[in-house]
């Protein structure tokens, strides 16, 4: 394999800030949710973001496929670092941050990754050779998902404090006398701007040669947005594909940062371990997805794999509805990961051999157009007080149940042609 070192630099400079900004991303709706108990206002505020990407997302785009995507990492990081470390800061000195700066770092790290993920992928095909695409996809979703199930355990510990006076092995009992306190928001934002300045120093160090021919892109940002679209309206069945797959992702995002906070807290009656535990358990089902899903549907094509995988998630969901046991929750959970990296591998390949790499930012954004746009209605709809109150989440997720359902529908009535094309 051809920039061996610079994917293994790539991967490494991934792991080192997506590790904090998972603790972070977990730390902050459970702050909102169960610490100040303003769980609408959340919503609220996550709604307007999401919003406002509606936007930014189509221009992240146009970067990503003009600009040396090296640069756009290195960009990315510096503002993300320098942002958190001055909400950090500003806590060490006053004693506590506001919802205000909270929201803020919420922000600061959601337009990373609006610009993180885009730029991650068309990287790592512009330097990989096709026949290694299937493998470098798992890869990335092996990494990302290791990452977030370390930055759950890490949340658990630091949102709830961690006692443990001893352990028995063999009979044996050893004393440790471990006791770790509650950590602040700004403590947690320290180690998280930290963790960006590391990301800078191993990306600097990435060495690579193009594999995917890349021509100096002219022209104002609307013509060049414009070839995407166009591209799009020529190949009708890959936009069926590309936005009809993104069914399960869009409800994980609604899923993991607003809604299961509430569910935990409000359904199952629990606490932050729980929350940072199912965390853990959804990462590590991620990740075997990542090291066993083509292995386990080699024998079906990438699109019937989308189907059956979304499918089940979507009996996931209607599950949630009934569901009040937290061990079929972590299971349940676990399971989820695994359908959603499982998809989210079987989609990039399907793309990756479909979309060249001239445009690939562009492509994307046209399908992370569509994938805000659901995700808005979906956290404007659930912002509504009646979803937040008692037990009501539920319903939540009987809607996102209904809505993977229907989008594998198309996708099902379609599988032979995508299958030919």
């Amino acid at each position: 394999m051809k920039n061996k070192k610079a994917i293994f630099l790539l991967f490494g400079a991934n792991t080192i800030s997506g590790m904090a900004q998972g603790i972070s991303m977990i730390a902050i709706p459970w702050y909102f949710t169960a610490i100040l108990n303003k769980a609408s206002l959340f919503g609220t505020i996550y709604a307007t973001i999401t919003g406002i990407s509606l936007f930014w997302g189509l221009y992240v785009g146009t970067i990503v496929d003009k600009y040396n995507r090296k640069n756009i990492f290195l960009t990315i990081s510096f503002v993300g670092g320098s942002i958190l470390l001055a909400i950090s800061l500003t806590g060490f000195v006053i004693g506590e941050i506001s919802y205000v700066l909270a929201a803020l770092a919420f922000c600061t790290t959601y337009f990373i990754y609006s610009v993180h993920y885009p730029n991650l992928y068309a990287f790592a095909q512009e330097i990989t050779e096709p026949k290694y695409y299937g493998k470098v996809t798992s890869y990335i979703e092996i990494q990302g998902q290791l990452t977030s199930m370390i930055a759950g355990g890490i949340a658990a510990m630091l949102l709830s404090g961690f006692d443990i006076d001893s352990i028995t092995i063999w009979g044996n009992r050893i004393n440790l006398s471990i006791h770790i306190e509650k950590w602040k928001l700004h403590e947690v934002f320290l180690i998280d701007s930290i963790t960006y300045i590391l990301a800078i120093l191993l990306i600097f160090m990435i060495q690579y040669k193009s594999i995917s021919k890349r021509e100096t892109e002219i022209g104002n940002i609307k013509s060049r947005l414009i070839t995407g679209i166009q591209f799009l309206k020529q190949n009708p069945l890959l936009f069926l594909f590309g936005t009809a797959s993104f069914s399960v992702f869009v409800t994980i995002l609604v899923e993991g940062f607003y809604l299961t906070p509430i569910y935990i807290k409000n359904h199952l009656h629990a606490d932050a371990n729980v929350y940072a535990t199912s965390d853990i358990f959804f990462a590590f089902g991620a990740a075997i997805a990542g090291f066993g899903v083509r292995w386990v549907f080699q024998k079906t094509s990438n699109v019937m794999s989308v189907i059956i995988l979304t499918l089940v998630c979507s009996l996931i969901y209607f599950f949630y509805v009934y569901n009040q046991n937290i061990t079929l929750f972590y299971l349940t959970m676990f399971l989820l990961g695994t359908c959603n990296a499982g998809i989210r591998i079987m989609r990039i390949t399907y793309l990756f051999n479909r979309i060249p790499n001239q445009i690939i930012g562009r492509v994307n954004s046209v399908f992370g157009m569509m994938n805000v746009s659901f995700r808005l209605i979906f956290i404007s709809t659930f912002s509504i007080p009646f979803f937040v109150t008692e037990g009501n989440i539920i319903y939540a997720f009987l809607i996102m149940g209904i809505f993977v359902l229907i989008s594998a529908l198309p996708v099902i009535k379609k599988l032979k042609l995508l299958n030919e094309s």
